[in-house]
């Protein structure tokens, strides 16, 4: 049989005016824009640069990534390891926090500080390993389990847009490494709810934060959740919610699983939510905001406000997550069903009965079924 020509092999292609070339190798279409616009002397060009590339097809020195064919300027084995992280990180900028994009520069600037301006196509499994040991030194092994799989995400995205040969150096570096699991969490008994709620009540400063406290109690929603609940994410009477976003630091997103759920409120709640919104409202307004009406912000309440309360009323300090365990635990304790359970808090059925069930002391006990 014989072997293609150049011009069988790469193709030159118009696209929109300009020129590019198209071509297959190992199943995969390839295109490579020149810049060029179509005429005699762009043609001339481009059909040379193809045969270049036909060259390292047919001898088995194809550059997947494509760099050894582009201008100097669009070349992007020039990328440091450090320049890439920057690089990736830009391109989610619009979805992410500020919280997570301050983790993406610092572990920019440890690639830094580890490889200096090493090009990120030379960095293999002995530099990220030694990357691994470095921050093992600085870091708990959950954090960097964390930075390491962002690294990972960060190299799956650079092969995947063809910036980097098709090796993900990342991959091997979370096998071995042992993560201590967290201690199961331990709920708040209902004595400590009804004290921590007279608490908030009662201060002088932080009685505004009492229905807050009392709907995290009664719903078990996530921080954000509640405080990104706005009056039209409410039925008109207040007995049914929707869940779909999370307001975290002035900044709103889809929920953790980015799923929404609809949830049916008791009466209590209900008729805590009436009173506050009370007759002059808007449906963007949110439901629960500071002492000015500003958002409530979760590190700020966490650290001066909750953590004062419960100072003041002696209960053992937790997070005000605790508060979402404590409504499950309770639940289940009352022996509702798993499944209402999850579908009410937003969690994988199989997710709730690991974190939460363990706190249920549950002796299993045989069943006389025969009459």
């Amino acid at each position: 049989m014989p072997r293609k020509s150049s011009k069988e092999l790469v193709k030159v292609q118009n696209c929109n005016g300009r020129l590019r070339l198209y071509w297959l190798y190992q199943g995969k279409a390839y295109y490579l824009y020149l810049g060029l616009p179509d005429g005699v002397a762009a043609r001339n060009a481009a059909t040379s640069k193809a045969a270049i590339i036909a060259n390292d097809l047919i001898t088995n020195n194809f550059d997947t990534t494509l760099n050894k064919y582009k201008p100097e300027e669009q070349r992007t084995d020039r990328l440091s390891a450090s320049e890439l992280m920057q690089k990736f990180a830009d391109t989610r900028r619009s979805k992410l926090d500020a919280q997570t994009l301050t983790k993406y520069k610092i572990i920019a600037d440890h690639l830094k500080e580890v490889f200096n301006n090493k090009p990120a196509y030379e960095i293999n499994e002995v530099h990220t390993e030694k990357f691994k040991k470095f921050l093992l030194e600085r870091q708990k092994p959950i954090t960097v389990r964390d930075r390491l799989s962002v690294l990972k995400s960060c190299w799956a995205w650079a092969i995947k847009h063809k910036l980097l040969p098709e090796n993900n150096p990342w991959t091997e570096t979370l096998t071995g490494l042992k993560v201590p699991k967290k201690p199961r969490p331990k709920p708040f008994t209902k004595e400590e709810c009804e004290v921590i709620l007279e608490g908030f009540r009662n201060h002088e400063y932080y009685s505004h934060y009492t229905d807050y406290v009392e709907f995290m109690f009664l719903t078990g929603c996530r921080p954000g959740e509640a405080i990104g609940l706005q009056w039209k994410h409410l039925w008109d009477d207040c007995s049914v919610m929707w869940i779909g976003e999370t307001l975290v630091r002035g900044k709103r997103k889809s929920t953790k699983t980015d799923k929404d759920r609809y949830v049916k409120l008791s009466k209590r709640v209900q008729e805590i939510l009436l009173n506050r919104r009370g007759d002059n409202w808007e449906p963007e307004d949110l439901v629960f905001t500071g002492p000015k009406g500003a958002p409530m912000n979760d590190n700020n309440f966490c650290k001066r406000i909750w953590k004062t309360v419960l100072q003041s009323v002696g209960v053992t300090y937790r997070k005000p997550y605790t508060t979402r365990s404590t409504l499950i635990s309770h639940w289940l304790q009352q022996g509702e069903n798993p499944v209402v359970i999850a579908e009410s808090t937003g969690h994988d059925v199989r997710v709730l009965l690991d974190s939460y069930a363990g706190v249920v002391i549950h002796q299993p006990e045989t069943h006389d079924f025969l009459s």
